[in-house]
């Protein structure tokens, strides 16, 4: 059962990143291939790194080319993920630093969140686990004041790494719950919570609890085997290894070290390669296989290290096979190196703990100074009352008419404040119930019209058709004529009627009524009319589908009307909880300085962008027109 699920999962993921490609391959907009070699890029990440940075220089020869300065900062974000991956921190930090100037320069906190975390992990990988803890709390704490529940649980899992690292395994344990606890309010399985199951094992296989750290790393290797993970079962191959190692187990462990090995050299995950070498190589050496020990070494020599905690194992382990095998010269160098960056190593924590006992000892100082002063305050104030009882009460009385007064107006403040807030609001709710009633009022006399136009005009074309249909008998020419002409009357009705309440609208959802809205139209009209779709299932309220149709509806009939196009192509992407839509079609354009803004198509468009708080775009110009509409989930005016 689990081997076809997991690969119903992969055929799936396959059949999305196939879609992706025809994208980039038919589509004729510049802004639609870019975007699609950005979510290929990110989709490759874990499969297929080469290639995955080869999307990603794509996307971002797009974004410069059209300047679009958001594209361009989350295409930094995606290379220093990519960097990060294959162990390359200077360009990683260099990329996610120009992404993070931009966020804060257009005051992007959601975003600002991801920038803090990813530096957290770019520094955790290169050693630096203080720095690396600092990003990750920052990143927690503005996760939780926006409410954010994935990067809050994110972020959360990484303090619990960290803190293995720093061998505080109850701290890290903590941590790990309560990302299960929030992982099981949301139902989360897959990657993440196999990332939490492997840093939970880790806190026990450090303390020497293997039956629990076993269990929990098999749980962890199930879920990353669900999400098709090379990265996640590389690394849970490669920890139940070292429980094996470290029981003395070296035949067992040799078998995960292999796997782990395979992927992640297939993968180039070279930051994880090097610490598999080490423990691959002592696993060999224990067993007596020294030949096959020292060429695993020698590869992992040419990796490019960063990281001092792995470069250390490494060097141990070389050390130690060429002193067995009496190489004495290359074993001191060995030798030397890794002491180098022991010492470098201890001296780091010799310094940290010299600059807390530094502080520690500063704040005993100044905590001494401030009671000395308290004294010498209570000295004077005790000559000050022996000298003058009256003068003591009027200060006192002064002394509490100015608090009282500041506290009198910080709470005045503080009501005109809340006062000013509660009218803001009002008066966006008020905006908000008008757009709402003046659109339900649209929906409410378009159904009127349709029902009158089926059930009353085309009744009575019906009718005068049937009774002219008796006098066929007659041959007469001119009846049949105005026969056909009844029957061609009856379809635009009903075309009319469908137009203005679409009956897939009522019986599906809406990717399947944009579907069919598409279809239809490709087949009555000479223009070639496509629609596509990309991310997970999307599920909206009815009026939200309703408001979100309709803007498709009336962009795709300008199109048809004014823009002399022979094709048009409406695609919906759904991903991290923003819906985009792009309408696009290869027309003649237009000039948007001279659009009237008091058209009533524009107006019903931008009205229902408004009630739904959204973000509405375009760029025209004589090969075409593209219109990109961004629906944040989050903040639905009826969420």
């Amino acid at each position: 059962m689990f081997l076809l699920v997991t690969s119903t999962l992969f055929a799936q993921q396959q059949k999305e990143i196939d879609s992706m490609y025809q994208v980039v391959k038919g589509s004729y907009n510049d802004t639609i291939k870019g975007n699609t070699h950005y979510e290929l890029a990110w989709a490759l990440k874990l499969k297929d790194l080469p290639v995955a940075k080869a999307h990603m220089d794509s996307a971002m020869l797009v974004y410069q080319e059209l300047k679009l300065p958001r594209k361009t900062a989350l295409g930094n974000f995606q290379y220093s993920v990519l960097y990060r991956i294959s162990g390359d921190y200077n360009k990683a930090i260099e990329s996610l630093t120009k992404y993070q100037d931009y966020v804060e320069k257009v005051k992007d906190t959601a975003n600002l969140t991801y920038a803090y975390y990813e530096k957290g992990v770019i520094y955790s990988q290169k050693g630096d686990l203080q720095t690396s803890l600092e990003e990750f709390y920052k990143a927690n704490t503005l996760a939780e004041a926006i409410n954010n529940l994935e990067m809050s649980s994110m972020s959360l899992n990484s303090i619990g790494v960290v803190y293995n690292d720093l061998g505080k395994y109850e701290e890290a344990i903590d941590a790990f719950q309560k990302v299960l606890v929030i992982y099981k309010k949301q139902n989360v399985t897959g990657e993440f919570l196999g990332d939490t199951y492997n840093g939970l094992a880790s806190s026990y296989k450090y303390q020497n609890k293997y039956n629990e750290a076993e269990e929990y790393f098999d749980k962890a290797l199930k879920n990353y085997k669900a999400s098709n993970s090379d990265f996640g079962v590389s690394i849970a191959n490669f920890n139940k290894g070292l429980i094996y190692n470290k029981q003395k187990q070296f035949e067992k462990a040799l078998a995960f070290f292999k796997r782990a090995y395979d992927i992640q050299k297939k993968n180039e995950f070279d930051s994880e390669l090097v610490l598999t070498i080490s423990s691959f190589a002592e696993a060999n050496f224990e067993l007596g296989n020294y030949s096959k020990s020292e060429l695993l070494l020698d590869e992992g020599l040419n990796l490019d290290i960063e990281n001092k905690l792995s470069a250390k194992d490494l060097y141990f382990e070389l050390y130690r096979v060429n002193e067995i095998k009496n190489n004495y010269q290359k074993a001191l160098r060995y030798h030397k190196t890794y002491t180098k960056y022991k010492d470098s190593i201890y001296s780091k924590e010799n310094i940290k703990s010299i600059n807390l006992l530094q502080k520690q000892f500063e704040t005993e100082k100044k905590d001494k100074a401030i009671l000395r002063q308290q004294l010498a305050l209570e000295r004077k104030d005790n000559q000050i009352k022996n000298k003058s009882n009256q003068m003591n009460l009027l200060y006192g009385l002064l002394f509490f008419l100015i608090v009282f007064s500041i506290l009198g107006w910080l709470v005045f403040q503080q009501k005109q404040k809340r006062k000013n807030l509660e009218l803001v609001t009002l008066k966006r709710e008020s905006q908000v119930k008008s757009l709402e009633a003046l659109i339900k009022g649209e929906e409410k006399e378009r159904f009127r019209i349709a029902k009158e136009l089926h059930d009353g005009v085309n009744g009575d074309l019906s009718a005068i058709k049937y009774k002219l249909s008796s006098l066929l008998e007659m041959n007469n020419k001119v009846i049949k004529e105005a026969i056909t002409m009844i029957d061609n009357s009856c379809e635009h009705v009903r075309a009319i009627s469908h137009n203005l309440v679409p009956p897939s609208l009522e019986n599906f959802n809406l990717v399947e009524a944009t579907e069919n809205y598409c279809h239809d139209l490709d087949v009555v009209n000479h223009q070639k009319i496509t629609f596509q779709y990309l991310g997970s299932t999307i599920k909206l309220s009815k009026n939200t589908e309703v408001n979100t149709f309709r803007i498709i509806q009336e962009l795709v009939t300008n199109a048809l009307k004014h823009a002399d196009a022979s094709e048009i192509n409406v695609q919906i992407s759904h991903r991290d909880n923003v819906i985009q839509i792009t309408i696009e079609d290869n027309g003649k354009g237009f000039d948007r300085n001279a659009i009237k803004t008091d058209g009533i198509g524009l107006n019903n468009i931008q009205s229902r962008v408004d009630y739904l708080n959204a973000t509405l775009d375009f760029i025209s110009n004589p090969n075409g027109t593209s219109y990109t509409i961004d629906i944040d989930l989050n903040t639905l005016n009826d969420n």
